[in-house]
């Protein structure tokens, strides 16, 4: 796990075996709580998991989507005792790997202050989250609604994507000024932006018109 920012660490970059993009790495955030620590994305490095220990545990542990779920999620749930939360539309899709403690499927606030939000597109279970660091920043994690591919924004478009949803989830990001903005996964680029508010919508203009379209390439 490496640090960055007093609150906030990143895991060490996984690379998923991907036939069309060699440099797509994963990533999973660990982000200290005044409740307890709470984990978001993926993590399935058994380092990264001694680190979580190290760093006192997990209470949580938020998926942004479907595709994060791996062996390891049931680990960390094992090791920590931790809840592990998602959204209900992708509950089928993680019950291989490992079952979930709690779902949602609308606008929450969890632990007083953290902001759970579905942003459905990328995957019909797509959520974002929202938290607001009394160190001083806001921190929006993506999951993959929007993410970087080499030196450009874009949105990801996969067999279960919905094109429609995913423009009502990019018109919902205008309204959030996040400082910090942390992807779960990228290609050929680390997982987290600084961004001023012009940045912020800049960039989601620029994913917007630039879908990063998967359906083809990837099996039903």
């Amino acid at each position: 796990m490496k640090q960055l920012y007093e609150d906030l660490w990143v895991s060490t970059p996984e690379f998923p075996a991907s036939e069309h993009e060699p440099e797509l790495m994963m990533h999973g955030f660990l982000l200290q709580h005044t409740r307890g620590n709470l984990l978001i994305s993926r993590v399935e490095n058994l380092n990264d998991h001694q680190a979580i220990e190290d760093l006192g545990g997990i209470i949580r542990h938020y998926l942004t989507h479907s595709h994060e779920a791996g062996p390891g999620a049931r680990l960390l749930q094992t090791r920590f005792n931790a809840a592990l939360y998602c959204h209900n539309k992708a509950l089928g899709a993680i019950s291989p790997y490992v079952e979930a403690d709690d779902t949602f499927n609308q606008a929450e606030l969890h632990c007083g202050s953290f902001h759970v939000v579905p942003t459905p597109g990328h995957t019909p279970g797509s959520t974002s989250y929202l938290y607001a660091s009394p160190f001083g920043k806001t921190y929006l994690f993506v999951g993959d609604t929007i993410t970087m591919s080499h030196d450009r924004w874009v949105t990801v478009l996969v067999p279960e994507s919905n094109e429609a949803d995913l423009k009502k989830s990019i018109e919902f990001y205008r309204a959030l000024r996040p400082d910090v903005v942390l992807m779960g996964t990228t290609a050929g680029h680390l997982s987290w932006q600084e961004v001023t508010m012009r940045e912020w919508l800049a960039l989601l203009d620029e994913a917007e018109s630039s879908p990063l379209d998967l359906r083809q390439r990837l099996p039903d």
